[in-house]
């Protein structure tokens, strides 16, 4: 589901969440709809007016349909999400039209609001899956460890989606605990080096792939790292592993700068 989409049905929890879900909530919530349509065509007059309109020449007929929706859009995000109004007052209504008239703003900062609680959900559960990780290794069972290890691509996968429409607090939260769950990859090599090398592989390419290189190059540095231990202690097979991974990195991923990088960390482990 979409980010607009999580903001609507936020707003659709938020109006039964009270009364649950009633005759008198919905019809409330209709009120408020209706209130924001309202601003909606008057934002289409006010466009008008004035010569400009956000949506294109050609939703023709269209226009005032799309814009009292957007509104009631806006009108219920606004009283259910950003303020939780009193919805038994008018002078909420009379807001509701005054954010469908302003429904940019409003949905924006609605769909802004609904990616920062995703992005912090998941960065906690990121930052939970970080500790099992440890957990895990302190315990030196390497099925534990394989399991923790593949478990934590998918959780850095979510979390780095999840930064799109986020702030930029979050946005570094979730870099910085990404950039941790690497640590934690790359420091249980010497038990489970096979899980640990196809982890930092595919977070490599998944992070370049999700528009936060700097994830993507801790990573590639932490394939070096163990690629040059390998090295050190003559180890052939883990060494042509690391060596293939960092191969795929650089054939996969989308990033030009981390192409680079992996062929460059690849070229330094070879010498």
């Amino acid at each position: 589901m979409g980010t607009l989409g999580k903001s609507a049905t936020a707003a659709m929890t938020a109006a039964t969440a009270e009364d649950g879900l009633n005759r008198t909530s919905l019809l409330r919530l209709g009120g408020i709809g209706i209130a924001g349509a309202v601003g909606g065509f008057l934002f289409w007059v006010l466009a008008k007016l004035t010569g400009t309109s956000p949506l294109p020449a050609s939703a023709g007929l269209w226009t005032v349909p799309a814009l009292m929706l957007l509104g009631g859009f806006a009108a219920a995000i606004g009283v259910y999400v950003l303020t939780a109004s009193d919805t038994t007052a008018m002078k909420t209504y009379v807001f509701a039209s005054i954010c469908g008239v302003c429904w940019q703003p409003i949905i924006a900062s609605g769909v802004r609001m609904v990616s920062n609680a995703t992005a912090s959900s998941q960065s906690a559960a990121l930052g939970s899956q970080v500790e099992q990780v440890q957990q895990a290794a302190a315990g030196g069972n390497v099925d534990q460890i394989n399991n923790a290890v593949a478990q934590t691509v998918p959780a850095v996968t979510a979390a780095l989606g999840a930064t799109t429409n986020a702030d930029t607090e979050r946005k570094q939260e979730i870099v910085s605990r990404s950039q941790l769950a690497i640590a934690r990859i790359q420091a249980t090599a010497a038990k489970a080096p096979d899980a640990s090398v196809s982890a930092l592989q595919r977070i490599s390419i998944m992070a370049a792939d999700k528009g936060t290189p700097s994830v993507a190059l801790n990573a590639i540095d932490s394939l070096r790292a163990i690629g040059a231990d390998a090295q050190t202690r003559q180890n052939s097979a883990l060494l042509a592993r690391v060596r293939a991974s960092l191969a795929s990195v650089e054939a996969q991923a989308t990033d030009p700068t981390v192409k680079t990088a992996a062929k460059g960390a690849a070229s330094q482990i070879m010498q």
